[in-house]
């Protein structure tokens, strides 16, 4: 029962909040990210280009990253959105679906 009472509190949470997430996703699951994160009551943002990745990430709340499509603009991207979610404090998910898969 404790568990669900916890779910139910961080729920409830991001519902009275609603904290906009950065999302830097795959084309695989970007919409179904975008529409998990609208039905627990977050804004998501699927903001991958390097030219805005750091300002996004500045004005988030958090940061998911994942590396299921990759592209040198995508890398560059996501290492400024990291990087400056760490400088600021933001928590970051860091997905790596299929890391190592290839040398890249």
């Amino acid at each position: 029962m404790e568990r669900n009472e916890s779910l139910r509190r961080d729920v409830a949470a991001i519902r009275e909040r609603s904290p906009l997430v950065h999302n830097i996703t795959n084309f695989v699951v970007m919409n179904n990210t975008a529409n998990a994160l609208l039905a627990l009551g977050a804004s998501p943002v699927m903001a991958h280009a390097r030219e805005e990745a750091a300002d996004m990430a500045r004005l988030a709340r958090a940061l998911v990253v994942n590396l299921g499509t990759l592209s040198p603009q995508w890398v560059e991207g996501m290492e400024l959105a990291m990087r400056t979610a760490r400088e600021a404090g933001i928590p970051v998910v860091y997905d790596p679906v299929g890391a190592g898969a290839t040398p890249y």
